[in-house]
């Protein structure tokens, strides 16, 4: 490999990790179409390797968020678990039953797609309430709160299913995750982004154990580009703070929405 792949791999890592930390998404759409296109990698290697990277990054982000104290471990934990469960039933279900990738891509990025449009509606529709009542009701949300008048039984199904997705496709599960947390969950979109990047990282641990060993992971192209995603991790994650929610929720939805655009095209 030569210094200017090596580089090119570094620089795309920093962007990736980046918008991942800021979106609250693992990166794993933008891992696997880079060493797709660029390094002609088969798909199940980029998958395998692009899991490896998101544990890297998810964990270095994990760690800021947790020091901005925008991640309540013990929600996170309980949401981590239900999509763990996922991880396992995947891990498990498809050693015996094959599927076609190219029909469950379909699938996942038209549900990402929805889910980017329908975030578009929730940010417009916030802000004009927000203008009308005067009020930054983020400033006003405290995760006691949130425990209280949530009802985290929905959770079960919603995040085992995407710990399911996750797995399978070596995403990180940031882009099922987020609308979940933000959507269906009403949590504000700083806080959501980080639980989600929270629960990415502890599902990340078993995810990655597994592609370690039964998978094939290029562990040197992984570094490269999780050395770079960590660097854009730690920038992402202070700048989001200056960020203000609504900008942050069309950003997210612009992201999610050109995941999903691409995730139709990859081969």
């Amino acid at each position: 490999m030569d210094a200017f792949i090596i580089i090119i791999l570094v620089v795309f890592g920093v962007l990736f990790g980046i918008i991942g930390s800021i979106a609250g998404i693992g990166g794993g759409a933008f891992y696997m179409s880079t060493m797709i296109l660029l390094l002609a990698i088969p798909i199940n290697e980029a998958r395998d390797t692009s899991t490896f990277i998101i544990f890297l990054f998810s964990g270095i982000a994990f760690i800021s968020y947790f020091k901005q104290g925008k991640i309540n471990f013990k929600i996170s934990l309980m949401f981590a678990s239900f999509a763990l469960l996922g991880s396992i039933s995947a891990t498990v279900f498809f050693m015996f039953i094959p599927i076609d990738n190219s029909i469950l891509k379909i699938v996942i990025a038209s549900i990402v797609l929805f889910s980017g449009l329908n975030m578009i509606r929730k940010a417009y529709n916030s802000s004009k309430a927000e203008r009308l009542d005067g009020k930054n009701l983020e400033l006003e949300f405290s995760y006691d709160n949130f425990i209280k008048k949530s009802n985290l039984t929905k959770a079960i199904p919603l995040f085992f299913l995407a710990g399911f997705v996750a797995y399978l496709c070596g995403i990180g599960g940031g882009m099922l995750f987020v609308p979940i947390l933000s959507i269906i969950f009403k949590l504000p979109i700083h806080f959501a982004t980080a639980v989600s990047t929270a629960t990415i990282f502890l599902i990340g641990i078993y995810n990655t154990a597994v592609r370690v060993t039964f998978g094939e992971i290029h562990y040197f192209i992984g570094l490269l580009i999780g050395i770079g995603a960590i660097i854009g991790s730690i920038f992402g994650t202070k700048f989001s703070k200056k960020i203000h929610k609504h900008i942050l929720q069309f950003f997210v939805a612009i992201i999610l929405i050109g995941l999903a655009i691409r995730m139709y095209f990859i081969p």
